[in-house]
């Protein structure tokens, strides 16, 4: 499959209805957090080797879709907890933010409830890992595996190198190492983003306690190295140290001189005096040159967008209101609420809105005109309009700032009723 496409398809993905569960999972609650759904993804943690139960679950405070993470084996000591829990300060678009994480009672993925550590992270319905992408699954018996859904290219290892290596940035520069950069944790959440994922997971589960943090970052510089390789040679193997110098050849063979400078710094050997990010972001910096153009490009269209959205968000409101005032016939304080002049008045603006007809009392559909109307009456323009009764054959000529002030007092009197 794709990767998620959109906004209302993340959407669809993350409100979709669950097959019938039964057991433990089905009526947990655990922390406020409830209608677990086990999440059908490659599970990462054998690569960090923290065996784990992924699954999406609802939160009761705000009803948003949240991916949670339940450790197995043992709670996580206060400690480690903690160190984990400041990564939910650290933001960054190529990162799946860090929302909590908790020690709780709750079922594991056999339906055994115990003690356990959670993470909550972002949830992107839909997105599927760059191993899934580039490598595919392997089969076992009785299921064939799948296929990989995407052939590396130059732009796409462009797509994946330069959010990377800036989440990379933002990390170190927060003194802190990621310690998750491979394939099976970084997320296609669209055709042309990917997110690191289950960031602070490892700070608890594992904490490294033997290695300096200079040492950690470099491994971070290396890792994606070492993901870049295996994706441009789509191979997952080709970055092992027995292949790297051939995998190596090929990529100098096939890609840019840009990306092979870029691949050659980040996996300079570690007893060397190794390159920071800083030195890597600068080799790029044409290239995020470009990119941040691009970005400023797209922000501009998504305003653009926005904006029209927002008008629309508008005129639905001015409707809402025009069919709340006049389809009520009565209030419990006025029973002759529907026969008032005022709510006369609006019912044939409505009439110009859906009922006109041309000459030969066709139907006549004009949503230009609609609109028009509508902008007129949310500013209360002075111009006139002219409303035909359809029924009695009334002609009225009114402005559009005396219709505004009677669907704002028609309004009104509804709101004050639904307050009593």
């Amino acid at each position: 499959p794709a990767p998620g496409k959109g906004p209302p398809r993340r959407r669809a993905a993350a409100y979709a209805q669950p097959p019938e569960q039964s057991g433990p999972l089905a009526t947990a609650t655990v922390e406020g957090y409830h209608s677990f759904v086990p999440l059908d993804v490659p599970d990462a943690s054998r690569r960090s080797r923290t065996p784990s139960f992924l699954c999406k679950a609802t939160s009761s405070v705000d009803g948003e879709a949240y991916s949670l993470r339940r450790l197995d084996g043992p709670p996580v000591p206060p400690e480690p907890l903690a160190a984990a829990l400041a990564w939910r300060s650290l933001r960054h678009p190529s990162l799946v933010a860090l929302v909590d994480a908790f020690t709780a009672t709750g079922p594991a993925a056999d339906g055994r409830v115990g003690r356990a550590t959670y993470f909550v992270h972002e949830l992107f319905p839909a997105a599927i890992s760059l191993e899934r992408a580039y490598f595919g699954t392997p089969g076992s018996a009785g299921n064939p595996g799948t296929p990989p859904s995407m052939t590396p290219t130059e732009d796409g290892l462009w797509d994946i190198a330069l959010p990377l290596l800036s989440a990379i940035h933002a990390v170190h520069s927060a003194g802190a190492a990621l310690r998750i950069v491979d394939p099976a944790h970084v997320l296609f959440t669209d055709p042309h983003t990917v997110r690191l994922s289950s960031i602070g997971v490892l700070d608890a589960a594992r904490p490294e306690r033997n290695l300096p943090l200079p040492a950690l970052q470099s491994e971070d510089l290396q890792a994606l190295g070492r993901l870049l390789v295996s994706v441009a040679c789509q191979n997952a193997g080709a970055a092992a140290p027995t292949s790297l110098r051939r995998s190596l050849s090929f990529v100098h063979a096939s890609y840019s001189a840009d990306l092979s400078r870029l691949l050659m710094l980040l996996l300079s050997p570690p007893e060397a005096a190794h390159a920071s990010v800083h030195d890597a972001v600068a080799l790029v910096s044409g290239r995020l040159m470009t990119r941040l153009a691009q970005g400023a490009g797209y922000a501009d269209a998504l305003r653009t967008e926005l904006s029209k959205e927002q008008e629309n968000g508008r005129l639905l409101r001015l409707v809402l209101k025009l069919g709340l005032a006049t389809s009520r016939p009565s209030l419990p304080a006025n029973e002759s609420y529907g026969d008032h002049p005022d709510r006369y008045l609006l019912r044939l603006f409505q009439d110009l809105l859906y009922g006109s007809s041309d000459e030969e009392g066709r139907p006549l559909i004009s949503f230009a005109q609609a609109v028009h109307a509508l902008n007129k009456l949310d500013l209360g323009h002075d111009g006139r309009a002219l409303l035909t009764g359809r029924e009695d054959g009334a002609m009225v000529l009114v402005s559009y700032h005396e219709l505004k002030q009677v669907l704002e007092r028609s309004f009104g009197e509804i709101a004050a009723a639904a307050e009593q």
